[in-house]
C-alpha cells in the first residue's frame, strides 16, 4: 500500500483551517448561513451530532434486512402506483459489449434496474439487499454475467444513503452476493480489468461525515473475494474517480477529492486533492503534478476520462472555488498536461459542484469530450472551444454517461432520470418509464383515489389525475416539491409547495392546467424549513397550518393568515431551528402539535391560541412526524429520525396525557429514523411506520414489531396516505415511487405461506382455543416451528409419526395474544407455513 505522506507545514495549515472538531454540535455551527442545496435530510440523520456513526448505521441496516427478509416469505404484495414518467436521480449507466439491448442502470436510492430491450421495459434487480443506494456499476468484459455493484452514492447530496460495500451477481444480475468493503460508505467507481477479469478495482470514498481510513483504491486478484488497499491519500480525501489503460491494463489513474461535512458545514476543497497514477497494477502509485493545480491548496472534485482510440491523451476536470471549472488534458499518459480554454465552464457546477464531477471522452473520437455538471458542455476539438449541450428539454444535474458504440447512442443519467442522443447530445430523447421517483411528501383524494399529488426531489410538485396510469403524472409547480395536499371536502382546492416554505394553492387543481396561487406572503419573513410543513384539519380543510418558526392559521383556504404562535424552536437565526411537522387531531380539531428540527414539540388545546411545550421525555433529535390517535383524545404520538449515539435511541414514542409523560413503543424495531406513521382509524394498537429501510407494523401498540416491506427492497419510506373507507394504504418512497396495499390484506388472523404440496395441508382454527389443524395424507414425521416477527424460534417441536387423516394440534398457551407469529410445519420433503394472529 503507498500512503501519501504530507510536509509538515501542510499539516499545520489543515489544523489552522479545521482546528479541534466535535462531534456535539454548538450553536455557533448551527448558525451558519443557508447552504444550496439543502441540506436538511442529512441534518435530520445527524442532529444533534455532525456525523453518523458507520458501524451504526450498518448494523441497524443488517437488523432490518434480516426483519424484511423474513416479511418476504409473508406474501405482503404492494401494487405499484407511479409515476414511470417523473423520473429520478441515475448515478450510473453500463452495458455490456455488443448488447446494445441491455441497458444496467444505478439510481442514488432505488437499486437496480435492467433493460433486456432498449429501454421499452425494465426489471427491478438488486432485492434482498442491506442498502440500495448505488454508487457504480462494472460489467465484467470478458463474462457479461458478471457484475460488480458499488453501494453507496458518492455526489455527497443533501443526505447520500451510506452503503454496505461492493456486491457481484454472477447470473446477470438475478442474485448478488456480498463482496466486501462494507466500511467504505461510499463506491464512486469500479473496475474488471479486461485483460484479467478475476483483477477488480474499487474507488471507495468513504465517510462523509466523520475521517476514516476505510478509502482509497482497492484491488481483487480474486474476483471480489478478497481485498486489498492499494492506495490511501488521508481519511478525509475520497477516492473519486478511476480510470484504466485499454492497452496496457498495468497503467490506472485515479482522482482523489478531499472532502469533509458537518451539521452545516461543508468544506469540498482542500490541498490533497490530486490526481495519482500506477505503471504496475496498484502496487506503487505517484502523484501526477506536471501543469495540474498540483500545490493549490483549495481543489475540489475531479473527474477523470481516458481515451480508448488514444490512451495517452486523458482528460481533467476540478471544481475550483468561485463556480470555476478548470480542465486539463495530457497527451502523453500524464506526464504532462495543459489546460484547456474552459472559460465556459464556469458556473456549470453552480454553487455545489462537487454534486457533479463527471466527465468523458468518446471511445471512438479523442477530441470529442463532455463535461457533466448542473448543466452539460461539449467540445468537439479538445476543449479549445465548448458548447451547452443542455437543450430541447433535458433536465439538469448530470452523473453518468454511456458511449453505446453498437447503436451510435449516447446515454445520459441526471436528477431527471435516463435519456439517450443519436446525434452527440444536440439533442435528447427520454426514457420516460423508469420507476425511480424520489418522493418527499405525497397526499391521495379520499374520494377519487385517480387524484393523486407529491412533492418530490429536484422533479417539482406533481400530480396525476389518472391514478391508475402510472405514465400521467405531470408537474404543478416548480422547484423541490414539498409539502403537496388535497382539500378532501372539495378536491378543487389543492396546495403545493417549493423549498424553504414557497406554498401555493390552486382553486382548480383537477382541471387540466391548474393554476396555482402564492399565499405565503404573511410568513416571508420568518425562518422556514427545507421542507415547511402545512397540515389541514380533519373534516374542516378550509381551515390549515403552516409551519415556519412559528404556527400560522387559515380559516379561509389561505386567502389569508394569522400567526398563532410564538417562536415554538430552541431558536437562533439559522434556518434549522423551524418547524418540521403538524398534526390536528380528527376527535378534537382543538387540538393542534408541532414539531422541529431541534427537537421540541409543542401543543396547543385550543386551536393555537395558547402553546406547552412538551418535549421533556422525548430524545434531543428532529422530529419527523407527530400524530393524534384516532380514537382517545388524549394520546398522542411522536417520531424521530437520527441515530444512536452511545445510547439506545428509540425511534416512536406514546403519551396518553397529552405529553405530560412519554413512553417508547418502538419495541424491537431498528434503530432507524422513523419519517411517517399511519394508524389504523379503526384500531389504535395497528400503527404503520416508514422507515429509512421499509415498513413496519404493529399489532399491539408497539410491543411488537414485524416488517411489512414484502416484494420492495429496503428503500426509504418517507410519506403514508391511507384512505379510511377503504383500508387502502399508499406510501410514497424515496427512491422507487409509489405503492399501495391493502390494510384488510395486510392484517388477516391468517394467511397461508408455503407452498402446496400433496402430502399434507394446514389451517389454523380458533374456536375454544388456537390449534393447528393437519390434513395428512401420508403417514411421516412432522415438527413443527414458531417464529415471532423478528425471525426467532420460539417454540419448536418435534411431533413425530402422524398417521393418515385429520389431526389437530394445540398451539402453546404462553404465546402472547394480540400477537403475529407465523407457524412452519414440515416433513422430510415438504413443509407449509401460516401466519396467524393470536
Amino acid at each position: 500500500m503507498t500512503n501519501i505522506k504530507r510536509f509538515a507545514t501542510i499539516l499545520a495549515f489543515i489544523v489552522m483551517v479545521f482546528g479541534v472538531s466535535f462531534l456535539f454540535l454548538d450553536k455557533k455551527e448551527l448558525d451558519q448561513p443557508k447552504l444550496l442545496p439543502g441540506e436538511w435530510m442529512g441534518q435530520q440523520r445527524m442532529y444533534p451530532y455532525s456525523e453518523i456513526k458507520t458501524d451504526v448505521y450498518l448494523a441497524e441496516m443488517k437488523k432490518a434486512h434480516q426483519m424484511n427478509q423474513q416479511s418476504r416469505s409473508l406474501d405482503y404484495e404492494w401494487e405499484f402506483v407511479g409515476p414511470t414518467n417523473i423520473g429520478g436521480r441515475i448515478t450510473d449507466i453500463e452495458m455490456p459489449l455488443g448488447q446494445s439491448d441491455i441497458i444496467y442502470i444505478g439510481a442514488a436510492t432505488g437499486g437496480i434496474f435492467k433493460t433486456e430491450n432498449a429501454g421499452e421495459t425494465w426489471d427491478q434487480l438488486f432485492e434482498g439487499i442491506p442498502t440500495i443506494s448505488i454508487g457504480d456499476l462494472a460489467i465484467d468484459p470478458n463474462n457479461s454475467d458478471i457484475i460488480y455493484a458499488g453501494t453507496g452514492e458518492a455526489n455527497s447530496s443533501s443526505f447520500s444513503f451510506l452503503g454496505s460495500g461492493v456486491y457481484k451477481s454472477e447470473d446477470a444480475g438475478e442474485t448478488w452476493d456480498f463482496s466486501g468493503l462494507e466500511n467504505s460508505a461510499y463506491i464512486a467507481r469500479m473496475l474488471v480489468d479486461p485483460y484479467n477479469s478475476q483483477r477488480v478495482f474499487a474507488a471507495a470514498s468513504g465517510n462523509l461525515f466523520s475521517p476514516s481510513e476505510d478509502r482509497g483504491i482497492y484491488r481483487s486478484e480474486d474476483g471480489g473475494a478478497n481485498w486489498e488497499q492499494v492506495l490511501f491519500v488521508s481519511d478525509t480525501t475520497a477516492a473519486i474517480d478511476l480510470v484504466q489503460n485499454p492497452e496496457n491494463p498495468e497503467i490506472l489513474y485515479a482522482a482523489f477529492w478531499e472532502r469533509t461535512r458537518g451539521f452545516t458545514t461543508r468544506r469540498s476543497f482542500g490541498v490533497t486533492t490530486g490526481i495519482y497514477r500506477t505503471t504496475d497494477g496498484g502496487d506503487t502509485w505517484d502523484e501526477l503534478s506536471e501543469g495540474l493545480p498540483h500545490e493549490l491548496l483549495d481543489k475540489g472534485r475531479v473527474g477523470i476520462t481516458i481515451s480508448e482510440s488514444n490512451p495517452e491523451v486523458l482528460y481533467a476536470t476540478y471544481d475550483m472555488p468561485d463556480q470555476e471549472v478548470w480542465a486539463f488534458k495530457t497527451e502523453d499518459g500524464g506526464d504532462n498536461w495543459s489546460r484547456l480554454n474552459d472559460s465556459s465552464l464556469e458556473g456549470m457546477g453552480s454553487s455545489f459542484g462537487w454534486y457533479f464531477g463527471q466527465v468523458r471522452v468518446h471511445p471512438e473520437d479523442e477530441q470529442v469530450v463532455f463535461a457533466l455538471g448542473q448543466t452539460m458542455y461539449r467540445t468537439t476539438n479538445s476543449g479549445n472551444s465548448w458548447t451547452n449541450v443542455d437543450n430541447s428539454g433535458v433536465h439538469v444535474d448530470h452523473h453518468a454517461m454511456f458511449f453505446d458504440q453498437e447503436s451510435d447512442r449516447v446515454y445520459l443519467g441526471n436528477d431527471g432520470g435516463l435519456y439517450y442522443s443519436t446525434n452527440l447530445g444536440s439533442s435528447w430523447v427520454k426514457i420516460n418509464n423508469l420507476p425511480i421517483t424520489q418522493f418527499y411528501a405525497y397526499d391521495v383524494s379520499e374520494t377519487n383515489q385517480n387524484f393523486q399529488v407529491g412533492g418530490t426531489q429536484d422533479n417539482n410538485s406533481i400530480r396525476t389525475i389518472n391514478g391508475d396510469e402510472p405514465d400521467t403524472w405531470e408537474a404543478i409547480l416548480g422547484g423541490d416539491g414539498m409539502y403537496n395536499r388535497i382539500n378532501q371536502q372539495n378536491n378543487d382546492i389543492a396546495w403545493a409547495e417549493y423549498q424553504y416554505g414557497e406554498l401555493y394553492r390552486s382553486y382548480n387543481a383537477q382541471d387540466n392546467n391548474p393554476y396555482y396561487e402564492y399565499v405565503a406572503y404573511d410568513m416571508s419573513n420568518d425562518r422556514k424549513n427545507w421542507s415547511a410543513p402545512l397540515e389541514l384539519t380533519p373534516g374542516q380543510n378550509e381551515t390549515a397550518y403552516f409551519g415556519t418558526h412559528r404556527v400560522w392559521k387559515t380559516s379561509n383556504n389561505g386567502d389569508s393568515w394569522t400567526a398563532v404562535s410564538p417562536d415554538l424552536t430552541q431558536g437562533g437565526d439559522n434556518y434549522f431551528h423551524s418547524l418540521t411537522c403538524l398534526a390536528v387531531s380528527s376527535v378534537n380539531p382543538s387540538l393542534v402539535m408541532a414539531g422541529s428540527a431541534d427537537g421540541r414539540v409543542n401543543i396547543s388545546t385550543n386551536g393555537g391560541l395558547f402553546w406547552n411545550d412538551i418535549s421533556e421525555g422525548l430524545p434531543e433529535r428532529w422530529i419527523t412526524d407527530v400524530y393524534f390517535d384516532h380514537q382517545v383524545v388524549n394520546t398522542i404520538y411522536a417520531t424521530v429520525s437520527g441515530f444512536r449515539w452511545d445510547e439506545a435511541l428509540p425511534h416512536i414514542y406514546k403519551s396518553t396525557d397529552l405529553g405530560q409523560t412519554w413512553e417508547s413503543i418502538s419495541g424491537n424495531l431498528p434503530e432507524l429514523p422513523v419519517n411517517q406513521m399511519v394508524m389504523d382509524p379503526d384500531d389504535s394498537n395497528e400503527i404503520i411506520v416508514g422507515t429509512d429501510a421499509g415498513i413496519y407494523m404493529t399489532v399491539d401498540g408497539g410491543e411488537n414489531w414485524e416488517s411489512i416491506t414484502g416484494n420492495l427492497p429496503m428503500v426509504p419510506v418517507v410519506a403514508f396516505k391511507l384512505i379510511p373507507e377503504t383500508k387502502d394504504l399508499y406510501a410514497a418512497t424515496y427512491g422507487i415511487s409509489t405503492y399501495k396495499i391493502n390494510l384488510n390484506d395486510v392484517n388477516v388472523g391468517v394467511s397461508s405461506l408455503g407452498n402446496s404440496n400433496d402430502e399434507f395441508s394446514i389451517s389454523w382454527i380458533h374456536s375454544n382455543g388456537d390449534f393447528i389443524q393437519v390434513e395428512n395424507n401420508k403417514s411421516s414425521k412432522f415438527e413443527m416451528k414458531i417464529y415471532n416477527m423478528s425471525g426467532q424460534v420460539v417454540y419448536h417441536n418435534q411431533i413425530g409419526l402422524l398417521s393418515i387423516g385429520n389431526h389437530q394440534l394445540e398451539v402453546p398457551s404462553n404465546l402472547k395474544q394480540n400477537t403475529i407469529y407465523v407457524i412452519e410445519f414440515l416433513n422430510d420433503s415438504n413443509k407449509e407455513s401460516i401466519k396467524i394472529k393470536l
